[in-house]
């Protein structure tokens, strides 16, 4: 199994809840909150410095207060990491996961571990005064409150616009807000922009997206690549189910799909070979494409991006090729 194949699987995992165990355990409790603390109605007046100490409210819905601006960060998850990068805040992580690869400079990050759970022990040696965790990870979150007394914020995203809130609220509590808010904005502009123009097309061919062969898997409503799909001016055949689900062989043939999207490290003449898939139209069509980099779809970053234009020239070449 490849690195790249074992961080998508554990992302996988993790998305549908059987790793670290989403709802695993009593929701922590607020960190350094006093009662009757609102969260902070803004910065001073033409300023774009964030103001400390800051309370947020993370998306596992607790309130965290930071107490000043943080210098040592372990990420505990890609996505994060990414998102950090973006802003220009690379240089305070030291720590992240084992899986994080992008950007390359990640790769010079001390690794603190997977995150199914996270290695406890490497994450305290780097005494940081931040950990980013993301949603599923309740007992890993839980642990490194109650048990280690440190300032965890749980960020979730499951759609484009959670992934701009999260860049601009992570942003906001690495002091990097001017930056967040750039970046968010330009992503939120390429995505309408293709929307917009995807929504031009005369068709809406029908999509089955591949996430794992055995069992055979997709992505059907409410994830990131159901979103992707109608997007780019598709229609998923996957959105039949709900989240990460079993979806049969016999369920494929019957929906006939224009295109076949599917991991690039899925064989398409064994994809070809199975029973009653040569009378796909995909199939018969030549019409199945590997995604060369799961993450662009899976990852809930600013290269999430990357994948809606994969997806909308896959899906209407003749829209997107001009």
């Amino acid at each position: 199994m490849t690195r790249r194949l074992a961080a998508f699987g554990a992302a996988l995992l993790l998305s549908m809840g059987l790793l670290a165990g989403c709802g695993g355990g009593p929701a922590a409790p607020d960190q350094g909150a006093q009662p009757g603390t609102q969260e902070p109605a803004g910065n001073p007046a033409g300023s774009r410095e964030t103001v400390y100490p800051l309370t947020i409210t993370d998306d596992s819905g607790r309130q965290v207060t930071i107490p000043a601006e943080p210098k040592r960060v372990v990420s505990v998850a890609p996505s994060n990491t990414e998102i950090v990068f973006a802003i220009g805040k690379g240089d305070v992580l030291v720590g992240r996961s084992e899986f994080d690869e992008y950007p390359p400079e990640a790769l010079e990050i001390d690794s603190i571990g997977g995150y199914a759970p996270p290695n406890y022990e490497l994450i305290l040696s780097k005494e940081p005064d931040l950990v980013l965790v993301i949603g599923g990870s309740g007992e890993a979150t839980n642990k490194l409150i109650n048990e280690y007394g440190l300032t965890v914020v749980v960020i979730d995203s499951e759609s484009f616009s959670d992934v701009y809130d999260a860049i601009r609220l992570i942003g906001q509590i690495l002091n990097a807000q001017e930056k967040a808010e750039q970046v968010a904005s330009e992503m939120e502009q390429r995505v309408n922009e293709i929307a917009a123009k995807a929504a031009q097309a005369e068709t809406r061919p029908k999509v089955f997206y591949e996430v794992w062969d055995d069992p055979l898997m997709t992505a059907g409503r409410g994830t990131f690549i159901d979103e992707l799909i109608r997007l780019a001016g598709g229609e998923n055949v996957g959105a039949a189910v709900e989240g990460w689900s079993g979806f049969s062989m016999e369920q494929v043939v019957a929906a006939d799909p224009d295109i076949i999207m599917a991991g690039s490290y899925f064989d398409t003449a064994g994809i070809a070979a199975r029973p009653g898939w040569s009378e796909i139209k995909a199939m018969k069509e030549g019409k199945v494409y590997p995604v060369e980099d799961p993450d662009l779809v899976t990852l809930p970053g600013p290269r999430l991006v990357q994948g809606l234009e994969w997806m909308a020239r896959t899906i209407h070449p003749e829209i997107f090729s001009e």
